[in-house]
């Protein structure tokens, strides 16, 4: 169950991240909205419910694992983030980013394994 709610908090988590780069550039194109517009917008509204839902199943994460272990894994973020950033933004990643996604891969392998 700990693992579903990982995973969940996981996908909440780069949600949260997409439909904030979503809402940033939703701004940019409307910069004649007010602060509760913006705070109203769709993607922006989107982005806090992920962000909530985040960090409610990382509560239950954290109540079932050791920090030590449970926080690390979540760099796993870093990883889907750079991915979606390329496809889904069209974002240029230099190879030294790639290189730095290896090394979280790797990380995040060993410290999964000794959890």
């Amino acid at each position: 169950m700990t693992v579903l709610l990982f995973i969940l908090s996981v996908v909440a988590s780069s949600l949260s991240q997409y439909w904030q780069k979503r809402a940033a550039m939703y701004f940019e194109e409307n910069p004649q909205l007010s602060a509760v517009g913006k705070l109203l917008s769709f993607p922006m509204i989107l982005g806090i419910g992920f962000l909530g839902t985040s960090a409610v199943t990382w509560l239950g994460v954290l109540s079932q694992w050791d920090v030590s272990v449970a926080y690390p894994l979540l760099s796993v973020n870093f990883v889907i983030m750079l991915l979606v950033s390329k496809f889904t933004f069209n974002e240029v990643i230099l190879p030294k980013q790639w290189l730095g996604v290896m090394c979280i891969m790797i990380g995040v392998g060993i410290i999964g394994g000794a959890g």
